[in-house]
């Protein structure tokens, strides 16, 4: 019965113990605790732990439990030489009797020093298994040694034992060496008690330390863990950071407060980023109403020159002798009416930037006089008997064909040359893409700010009829739709297709059976909530290509090449949408 009730103490108190050491996650403290126990289940007098280092070819002394009367050390400080841990961590706790306490040690005698050079275990000499060192003969083979003074100390290499016997005044009649292996057998520590006691409960013994590889190993694995979690997480915030610089860096080269988000007009940003800096002559090319003076106050806007005037001329405007005294200025006197000296353009932008507007239906006598003033930095005002320096930036637009005109006399070569020095093509606004819908959201916003009206709801019908209208007219044309639909919507705040104008309805209105399953209002009119025209075209762009994939079997090639869709674009739109494909 006493036998029963021991046992049964013992197997709570190792219930206890897998509890206490299973909570410790520190590495260090869970080494001390085995040595405290190991020292405690052997009765032994003092002990040592190694582990592997990570090429797996020594194991380095961890921690140290020195039996001696002298008070306990936080830490045991080891010379760098000897090729281990700065630091020998020792639990406060670790008196594992009454009478055992860890002794303080001088590392920095020259005995000790000598002494804790086997705190390096070298599995290898000269390439050879260094078997003759029960240290390693343990870790190769995973077996429990027992060595004894009186019996088989001569078997192995045991000089460093008398060493610390001289070291420490004391006697080594037993080394206790055990092997911590983990599922596959691999030593992951090695365990080396001194004097321990001749009554070993192996059972005990070897259940405890099948305990203690586990948790070194997962002890091991988290720390792993947490320094991989560490560096990935440093990593990611590294990668978000630079992402928000690159990020903060594109908007800030590409801010030219201009509404475009399309690949013609990332394009035709990341061209004027080339040169917004320079003072090199821009040609602004393209359609009338793209936008080409929005972009020249954009290009002044964000030039060196930007703290300076930009002066801006249509040089259709005004016939031949206005434009010219325009542009250079007169003296006083120089023609009837002039009373006074008056700068002209050029002087007026001197330091800053100069749009001349319409070019090419500049009279062909008057370019000659431009050209100069190019060419050369330098002009005469009507009247004046020399010329002055100016400092311009030129910016010209047109929306004429040049070469045309060149060949049709109207146009001088050698000006279209000192002009065409760095040309830009403003796209249309039907090879801007999405670009229709981000203006036709800024239209409304702007309008009913300017009229104070309120737009709660938009037709889809509204929506396929806009973003399909070809605009001839381009943005120009775009806003005076816009402008004219706000002012025509009725209090209700819906826009309808009777508040675009005819050429919209009949250029672009065919077939909106796509829409029949959207949700009607009262009045059989098919609307979109406008708290985000966003989702009005997500949810219009969802049953478009819906029916379209119907339509074409589900055939998503097909279906792309309809659309006129990359085929990978449809496949993530089809996702981002969540339209369901029929198995």
């Amino acid at each position: 019965m006493d036998i029963d009730k021991q046992n049964k103490q013992s197997l709570e108190d190792f219930i206890n113990l897998t509890r206490d050491l299973a909570s410790e996650n520190d590495i260090n403290k869970l080494l001390g605790a085995i040595i405290k126990e190991s020292i405690k289940i052997t009765q032994a007098e003092g002990g040592k732990i190694y582990l592997p280092d990570i090429t797996k070819k020594y194991f380095d002394l961890q921690h140290v439990c020195l039996p001696g009367n002298s008070s306990v050390k936080d830490s045991l400080q080891v010379e760098d030489s000897l090729q281990v841990q700065d630091s020998l961590q020792v639990q406060d706790s670790l008196q594992v009797q009454d009478s055992l306490q860890i002794k303080e040690v001088d590392f920095r005698s020259p005995l000790q020093t000598e002494r804790y050079k086997i705190s390096r275990v070298h599995l290898q000499e000269k390439g050879v298994i260094n078997s003759h060192n029960y240290l390693v003969y343990s870790a190769i083979t995973g077996s429990l040694l027992e060595l004894h003074r009186e019996q088989n100390f001569s078997s192995y290499q045991v000089q460093h034992l008398y060493e610390y016997d001289r070291a420490f005044s004391c006697k080594t009649d037993s080394v206790l060496v055990m092997s911590l292996c983990d599922h596959d057998g691999t030593t992951i520590g090695l365990l080396e008690l001194y004097n321990y006691s001749s009554q070993l409960d192996h059972k005990l013994l070897s259940a405890f330390l099948s305990l203690s590889a586990v948790l070194i190993n997962n002890t091991n694995l988290v720390s792993r863990n947490n320094h991989l979690i560490q560096i990935l997480d440093e990593s990611n915030q590294a990668l978000e950071n630079e992402n928000l610089r690159l990020k903060q860096s594109i908007e800030k080269k590409h801010d030219y407060a201009i509404i475009g988000k399309s690949d013609a007009m990332l394009a035709i940003f990341a061209l004027l980023d080339k040169v917004v800096d320079s003072n090199v002559t821009i040609l602004l090319r393209g359609e009338t109403g793209t936008g080409k003076e929005v972009f020249a106050k954009a290009i002044h806007k964000k030039s060196l020159r930007n703290n300076q005037s930009l002066i801006s001329q249509n040089c259709a405007a005004l016939p031949e002798e206005l434009l010219e005294s325009e542009l250079f200025g007169y003296k006083k006197g120089a023609f009837t009416g002039a009373v006074q000296d008056k700068p002209g353009l050029f002087d007026q932008a001197d330091r800053g930037t100069l749009f001349l507007d319409e070019i090419g239906d500049m009279p062909i006598n008057l370019q000659a006089k431009v050209l100069r003033a190019i060419q050369e930095q330098e002009i005469r005002p009507l009247g004046a008997s020399c010329s002055h320096k100016v400092d311009v930036r030129l910016i010209a637009a047109t929306h004429c064909d040049l070469e045309e005109k060149i060949a049709r006399g109207e146009f001088r070569q050698d000006l279209f040359y000192r002009l065409n020095i760095f040309p830009v093509t403003i796209p249309r606004l039907c090879d801007r893409g999405n670009d229709v819908l981000l203006l036709i959201n800024y239209f409304i916003d702007y309008y009913c700010q300017t009229y104070q009206r309120s737009i709660k709801n938009i037709s889809p019908n509204v929506i396929d009829l806009l973003t399909r209208y070809h605009y001839p007219g381009n943005v120009r044309e775009l806003q005076n739709i816009m402008e004219r639909s706000i002012l025509l919507c009725d209090d209700n705040g819906i826009l309808l297709e009777e508040h675009l104008p005819a050429e919209v309805v009949d250029t672009a209105g065919h077939d909106y059976q796509h829409l029949t399953n959207t949700k009607k209002s009262d009045n059989n009119i098919y609307l979109f909530p406008l708290n985000s025209l966003k989702s009005a075209v997500q949810e219009y762009e969802a049953k478009l290509i819906k029916n379209n994939l119907r339509a074409n079997d589900w055939n998503q090639t097909l279906t792309a090449r309809i659309l006129k869709l990359p085929r990978r674009t449809l496949v993530e739109k089809i996702s981002r949408l969540n339209i369901v494909i029929p198995k």
